[in-house]
């Protein structure tokens, strides 16, 4: 994603934040909570319609290292004292005895980048805020990572776990990442040559930190090519790019985490990269872009890696304010490596630009496949509550074109958006076998529009819009059954378009068929085929 959010965007929301510290991340949580009650301690078992193990937490010894005993001083008027030195003596003292926790307690420390080992639980007291400093020097030296789908040599995240297993970050603490310093930066030498990096091997690139590219932000934490992770309970604040960023890993848990990011450029919420098993659930999300999203790389280094985002489940979360032309629940753009096996469910958005949505173009190729999502309330949508976006980039994108099938949205309530739902494949890549069940939909301004899709079933669906409330333009195979439409202009709520229009199949519902328009060179002869055409 290259959205960034502008100067003149940003300093209202800087004006607010004194009060938005003190006071969002208390209230975040309480219009889930109203919904759902408290989170519960148990980890309920996972169902999804495809098959993937159960997670447990990681387990440690019941050993605290607690960061004061290694010399750690809080933060004071007249002192800025880094911990940096002490939690990673901590560290090493834990992972030397077999594991443990290591213990930031109550107060305000001050920080550089934090780096973990194998059975470690970093664990923040209650009352905890660890401030990152705003010395890009405290994150060097730079550590191997993929940045915006390409791999990189960068400044080291605030947390950093690489190749390693059975770690955690827990507690009720809150970890400030300080942002601001960061966006400025970028702000001044703007985004990174991604779309040329990935054709040069990593060694060649003029890109990162290691190749002296400056501008380039790291995530608040990454996890590398590790198993058997658990972030639970902390909050995070004013991330310089992406907040939980998972890469190459597996057996992950992200439980009850708060994250505030508006005022960050690319601030999305938990970003699940070429990575399978996860569980990502009771998290409240208020970002600069999309809330939870799951990508797998971009364009030809991630084709050739062909690490997949596989079997997670994304449950009881709700994203409020979710900006800068992002999503609630996001699948690309950066694709290339597939993505598969996701089931969504229990979710809540307001205020959010995009409810559910795809994104991907031609370059990143691959597929994505086997994606769930039901039980999503919608309200205040700033653009599409349901989109697939094949364009993302714009047409002239070139390259390999990706293939997006089996996908299903089911009970599904959405009111106040411009555009209710806009599902559009590529011309020779045309989105097949979707299903959207149960879906209502309120208070649109435009109501659906259908462009190169086939095998598309829509059942006990209502679109209530102000335009047009649906329109098909070439799309094959078609059923609509007990689909409501309404709207506000003359003529039939339904209007069909497209030379490759063929087999729409109306029962039930008050869509008559005679009254659907017929868009230049459409026949009669779409609507309720006796025999359907075979065109493909």
């Amino acid at each position: 994603m290259h959205s960034s959010t502008t100067e003149h965007q940003r300093r209202p929301l800087r004006r607010l934040h004194t009060w938005l510290v003190a006071g969002v991340l208390a209230a975040i949580s309480l219009p889930l909570a109203a919904q759902m009650g408290p989170v519960p301690q148990e980890i309920a078992p996972l169902s999804p319609p495809f098959e993937m193990p159960q997670l447990e937490r990681p387990s440690f010894p019941d050993r605290t290292f607690n960061i004061r005993d290694f010399g750690a001083r809080e933060m004071s008027n007249d002192r800025r004292n880094q911990i940096t030195d002490a939690v990673h003596q901590a560290i090493e003292a834990a992972h030397s005895a077999g594991g443990g926790r290591v213990l930031i307690p109550k107060g305000k420390w001050l920080s550089g980048s934090l780096h973990l080992k194998s059975n470690i639980n970093l664990h923040l007291e209650e009352g905890a805020e660890v401030l990152f400093s705003t010395d890009k020097d405290d994150y060097l030296p730079v550590v191997h990572q993929r940045h915006e789908g390409v791999e990189a040599y960068n400044y080291a995240p605030m947390i950093y776990a690489a190749n390693v297993r059975n770690v955690a970050i827990t507690g009720k603490g809150l970890l400030n990442a300080q942002g601001d310093h960061w966006w400025e930066w970028f702000e001044e030498y703007g985004p990174p040559p991604r779309g040329i990096a990935t054709q040069v091997p990593l060694s060649r690139r003029d890109w990162g930190k290691g190749a002296e590219k400056e501008g380039m932000r790291p995530s608040f934490m990454v996890f590398w090519e590790s198993e058997d992770i658990l972030v639970e309970g902390v909050k995070l604040l004013d991330s310089p790019m992406w907040n939980v960023h998972l890469i190459y890993s597996e057996n992950i848990i992200v439980r009850d985490v708060r994250i505030d990011s508006l005022r960050a450029p690319n601030g999305d919420g938990v970003v699940v990269d070429s990575s399978k098993n996860v569980l990502i659930e009771y998290n409240h999300f208020q970002t600069g872009d999309d809330a939870v999203v799951l990508k797998s790389g971009f364009n030809e280094e991630a084709l050739k890696i062909n690490i997949p985002t596989e079997n997670v489940v994304v449950r009881h979360f709700e994203a409020k304010n979710v900006r800068t032309g992002s999503g609630g629940v996001v699948f690309g753009s950066e694709t290339s490596g597939g993505i598969r096996n996701v089931y969504v469910h229990d979710a809540y958005f307001d205020g959010a630009d995009r409810g559910i949505r795809f994104k991907t173009e031609r370059g990143r190729g691959n597929v994505i496949e086997n994606i769930f999502v039901r039980d999503v309330v919608m309200k205040n949508i700033t653009y599409e509550a349901i989109n697939f976006n094949s364009f993302y980039t714009g047409p002239e994108a070139m390259g390999v074109a990706p293939t997006a099938r089996n996908i299903h949205i089911s009970d599904v309530s959405i009111d106040g958006v411009p555009t209710a739902i806009s599902l559009i494949g590529l011309p020779e890549k045309w989105v097949e076998d979707v299903t959207l069940t149960n879906v209502t939909v309120k208070n649109a301004e435009m109501g659906a529009r259908i462009v190169r899709m086939k095998n598309l079933k829509m059942e006990n669906v209502s679109i209530e819009s102000d335009s047009l409330a649906m329109t098909i333009d070439d799309a094959y195979e078609v059923h609509l059954n007990n689909v409501s439409l309404s709207d506000n202009v003359s003529g039939g709520p339904l209007r069909v378009e497209g030379r490759y229009s063929g087999a729409i199949f109306i029962d039930g519902g008050n869509i008559n068929e005679d009254e659907v328009q017929l868009g230049s060179g459409v026949s009669e002869e779409v609507i309720n085929p006796d025999t359907p055409p075979q065109v493909w």
